[in-house]
């Protein structure tokens, strides 16, 4: 792991695991920026008077390399992907593939509301479903 404070981010090499919640995402090289400090003035800020740093608070998360994403009720893969931590999606780009109940789902890019559970699809987009029966 390197810090580098004054550009407000840490970068992880190797075999990277981050765990939110039940999300998972594996990554060769991971890039945590955190959101910058509070101007100074005469009273901290809320946030800090009720006892936590806002700058330690994650702005966003890149992740790349092979990059696999494993949640609850599916998981995909990608060779890049970017977590917005305050809207609470993941943009992967770089042939991103998902499954979810026996479904594949692929294309050029591809968006992850965590919140709504739901994705979007751009670009290219290929579905291929299989029945219970397995073909």
């Amino acid at each position: 792991m390197t810090a580098q404070s004054k550009k407000r981010r840490a970068i992880f090499r190797g075999n990277v695991v981050l765990t939110q919640g039940e999300l998972v995402v594996h990554s060769d090289l991971m890039i945590v920026w955190w959101k910058p400090s509070p101007e100074t003035s005469k009273e901290p800020p809320a946030e800090e008077q009720e006892g936590t740093n806002s700058r330690n608070k994650i702005e966003k998360i890149v992740a790349k390399g092979k990059v696999v994403i494993i949640k609850p009720t599916g998981r995909a893969t990608s060779r890049q992907a970017i977590y917005f931590k305050d809207e609470e999606k993941i943009v992967l780009t770089g042939s991103p593939i998902a499954w979810q109940e026996g479904t594949r789902v692929s294309g050029t890019k591809m968006t992850m509301y965590l919140k709504e559970d739901r994705s979007e699809v751009e670009g290219g987009t290929r579905v291929i479903m299989k029945d219970e029966e397995g073909g």
